[in-house]
């Protein structure tokens, strides 16, 4: 079997924990997301399951026995299924993952899947559908994106959508410089009236790329301001910054909200936890689910579109 790695799944009994890192030889790096509930809203061979929060995967039974340093560390002996986007694609094709697999035709089939609910059989009507590019073709499609909504084929979002995405991740930015950053991401789009994410995963042939994924020795909150010398891995998991800075080599991002924040050669201003990992220093954003105080702003970006850094309080 290839190596298990992020936005894949596992199956323990009747749990499903979405896999949240690359380097997985002994214990998987994981959360609990779906698990059999009689109250649950999802049903699949005659068992209902729920979509759990945070808070509940935290005070589910297998918490006690897998959670570990801030995530679900299930062993490798314990995992009954994996399940893989790019393998069950065309098992999963239904109207609306055929939609945006036909949109992005020109991609390999074998380089493209669908994670999240539609990937364990577990959607609902309004599930959105969770599309991965691997590796260089991600690059591919998100042109392909981008210009699909410059010529009408696809349709970007609206300022009712963009202001549930703001409440659900409880943005610690305003929300005008929010959707600034979004908007110029273009990870994320209506075809007619399916709503889909375009997202990285690395390909197998780069997964052991050097980019840290486990803790470090913290040293406390810090507020850098430093230029973003690469961008080849900002949309990744964590998601990776190499900086031009006196001490920290890097921001190395945990949550999706500040994924593709800045791009080479942007200045940007980051608050997070600074670490030594690996005896460098880097800064972690995305520390918690919410990213309360923590965020990743692009001073370039705020330049161009007229914003102030002096209006904003959270940069104090």
């Amino acid at each position: 079997m290839r190596p298990i790695r992020l936005r894949d799944f596992l199956r323990v009994g009747n749990c499903y924990f979405s896999v949240l890192g690359y380097r997985n030889d002994e214990k998987v790096k994981c959360f609990l997301r779906y698990s059999e509930h009689e109250k649950g809203d999802r049903l699949k061979d005659g068992k209902r399951f729920k979509k759990l929060s945070h808070e509940e995967a935290l005070s589910h039974p297998l918490a006690e026995k897998y959670y570990e340093r801030g995530i679900f560390r299930v062993p490798l002996r314990d995992v009954e299924e994996v399940l893989k986007p790019e393998e069950r694609l065309k098992d999963i094709m239904d109207s609306s993952v055929a939609k945006v697999v036909n949109f992005f035709s020109s991609i390999p089939m074998n380089e493209m899947g669908v994670t999240g609910s539609r990937l364990i059989g577990l959607q609902s009507e309004e599930s959105d559908v969770d599309f991965i590019v691997y590796g260089k073709y991600w690059f591919l499609a998100r042109e392909k994106l981008k210009k699909g909504i410059e010529r009408g084929a696809l349709s970007d979002l609206d300022d009712e959508m963009w202001e549930f995405i703001y409440r659900k991740r409880k943005v610690p930015i305003p929300f005008d410089l929010f959707v600034a950053h979004e908007k110029r991401k273009f990870h994320r789009a209506y075809l007619g009236e399916t709503y889909f994410d375009l997202l990285y995963v690395r390909g197998y042939d780069e997964i052991d790329n050097g980019i840290p994924e486990e803790a470090g020795i913290k040293l406390g909150k810090a507020t850098i301001t430093a230029k973003v010398l690469e961008d080849r891995y900002a949309f990744d998991y964590p998601a990776y910054y190499p900086l031009e800075h006196s001490e920290v080599r890097a921001i190395l991002c945990f949550t999706h909200t500040f994924v593709g924040q800045a791009f080479r050669g942007e200045r940007v201003v980051a608050r997070g936890d600074l670490e030594i990992i690996n005896g460098e220093k880097y800064l972690v954003v995305g520390t918690k689910r919410e990213a309360e105080d923590e965020f990743i702003v692009s001073l370039d970006l705020m330049e161009k579109e007229g914003f102030k850094p002096s209006d904003y309080l959270f940069f104090s």
